[in-house]
C-alpha cells in the first residue's frame, strides 16, 4: 500500500461525517446539566457560586459569581426555580468537548437583597442556552452557558 493511500485509509473514517456523542456520554451530560441548573439556583440563593464546585469549570463560576454580585450591588437577589430542562441537541465539538442546547422553564423572583420582599416574579418563563461542556480527567464540566433567547409565558 503506497504512502498516500495509508493515509487515506487512515483519515477516511474521520471524513465520514459528524462524530456522535455516545449513549453513556450524553446521559452523563444530562445528569451535570441537571445537576448544574439545580446548583446554579443554590449560588444564587446562597450569594455566591461556591455550588457550581466540582461542575462547573473555574471560569463558568467566576461568570455567575459576578451575576450574583452584580445583583446585589443593585440590592436584589434572585429566587430561581427550574421546573423543567429538555436537550434539543448535543454535538461533539472536540476531542473534548461538546455544545448542547437546550430549553428551560424556569420560575424567577428578584427579591430585595435585605428585605427578602418581592420585587417581580416570572413564571414558566422559557429560556433556550447554548452550554459549553469539557472532559476533565473522565467526567464533564460545564464550562460556559449563553442565553440565546427568552420568552415569558404565554
Amino acid at each position: 500500500m503506497s504512502g498516500l493511500a495509508l493515509w487515506l485509509s487512515v483519515l477516511a473514517p474521520l471524513a465520514c461525517g459528524p462524530r456522535q456523542v455516545s449513549p453513556a456520554d450524553r446521559q452523563a451530560i444530562e445528569r451535570v446539566l441537571n445537576s448544574y441548573a439545580q446548583r446554579m439556583a443554590k449560588a444564587y440563593e446562597d450569594g455566591g457560586a461556591k455550588s457550581l464546585a466540582g461542575i462547573a469549570t473555574e471560569r463558568e463560576q467566576l461568570r455567575v459569581e459576578h451575576g450574583i454580585q452584580a445583583l446585589a450591588a443593585e440590592g436584589k437577589a434572585l429566587r430561581p426555580r427550574l421546573q423543567s430542562l429538555t436537550i434539543e441537541d448535543l454535538e461533539p465539538a472536540g476531542q473534548t468537548t461538546v455544545v448542547a442546547n437546550t430549553l428551560e422553564v424556569w420560575d424567577l423572583e428578584v427579591v430585595g437583597a435585605e428585605s427578602g420582599n418581592q420585587l417581580s416574579e416570572a413564571t414558566g418563563q422559557e429560556n433556550r442556552l447554548t452550554y459549553s461542556l469539557v472532559r476533565e480527567h473522565g467526567r464533564w464540566l460545564v464550562l460556559s452557558r449563553t442565553l440565546r433567547n427568552s420568552q415569558a409565558p404565554s
